[in-house]
């Protein structure tokens, strides 16, 4: 990002939003990625919300912006509207941000430096919302299995998408036109939901406004795999809460694939050829779009852990289900969801 440069119309003024909890880990790493973009100094408002942190975050936050005009820290200590939780953040920060395009990421996220152009790019006819492409990142096989299930499900979004079949948005990979924030009257006049980034691409949508989800290495960002498998299971319960928003075949769909394993032994014991003919069928389009995501993204070097997959998927999904139905609450950033 250069420090100065000359005002240009084809580089709209564009605001990036990031909200922070306790993010002292990884806060710095995703400042130094957003502040290496390409686009115009002038051009750009990048705006970070300290939401409530008990760690280092504001004080490594405000050191980093002490040289960096560009960036800005808001500390968010109350609610806007009853608002609570990230979504309360991101409301206050969209109030003070300046762009004619609205771009979101997470403080334990790390953006492509073509990230700005490329998705602006896909801002035509009357597109409101563009989603790019998000991997965890880790040296683990859980990391790694971890990212084969992202790129997974974001590749069969992608696909569906294609088709005109909207299904999710990534929300640390997101960007939406300021005139499409407004037209649906921002978080705040969304109603609660503890995956924020979908109730607004619903929103959006709802309102008339076109969308695209992009799976391109330009608009790859990494993240942080989570590190627990309880922590793993949390993750998957608030996505589930967020996909019963999701229609009704699709969200029978998504419990179809998370109890494949359950399903395929109960087919079995009545007609074990059926049985074998599903799981084969199951494998071979799993294996098509895990190529396509892999060669589109150029993520070959994940074929290894892709033998696993499979495996992983089969375990994994019956019991993110069963800790979906616990009556536990959602623990996401040290605050508790009902």
């Amino acid at each position: 990002m250069p420090a100065t440069s000359p005002p240009d119309q084809q580089y709209p003024l564009v605001s990036i939003l990031i909200a922070a909890r306790n993010e002292q880990e990884t806060i710095l790493t995703c400042l130094r990625a957003v502040s290496e973009i390409h686009y115009p100094a002038d051009s750009i408002d990048v705006l970070i919300g300290n939401d409530q942190s008990t760690d280092q975050t504001a004080a490594l936050v405000a050191e980093f912006v002490r040289d960096n005009p560009v960036f800005r820290l808001l500390t968010i200590t109350e609610s806007v509207d009853g608002l609570p939780g990230k979504a309360n953040v991101l409301a206050q920060l969209a109030r003070q941000a300046k762009g004619q395009y609205l771009f979101f990421t997470d403080a334990d996220t790390q953006v492509s430096p073509d990230w700005l152009t490329e998705i602006l790019r896909s801002f035509t006819g009357n597109t409101g919302v563009v989603t790019g492409v998000t991997l965890p990142e880790g040296t683990l096989v859980f990391d790694k299995l971890q990212t084969l299930d992202w790129l997974y499900n974001l590749t069969l979004t992608h696909l569906l998408g294609i088709v005109g079949m909207p299904i999710t948005a990534m929300g640390n990979n997101m960007a939406v036109s300021r005139s499409a924030y407004d037209a649906v009257g921002g978080y705040e006049s969304l109603p609660f939901s503890v995956t924020e980034d979908y109730a607004l691409f619903r929103a959006i949508l709802a309102k008339g406004y076109g969308f695209q989800n992009l799976l391109s290495e330009s608009v790859l960002a990494h993240t942080e795999p989570v590190a627990t498998f309880r922590a793993f299971l949390q993750q998957r319960k608030r996505w589930m809460r967020g996909a019963t928003a999701l229609p009704g075949w699709i969200v029978g769909f998504l419990y179809g694939n998370y109890l494949a394993g359950p399903l395929l032994l109960l087919i079995g014991w009545f007609s074990p050829v059926l049985a074998i003919g599903l799981y084969l069928s199951r494998l071979l389009i799993q294996t098509m779009v895990l190529s396509l995501g892999l060669s589109r993204l150029r993520q070959t070097r994940l074929w290894p852990y892709a033998l696993l997959f499979d495996g992983y998927q089969l375990i994994i999904g019956p019991i993110a289900v069963v800790f979906y139905w616990l009556p536990t609450k959602i623990d996401w950033k040290g605050r508790k969801y009902a």
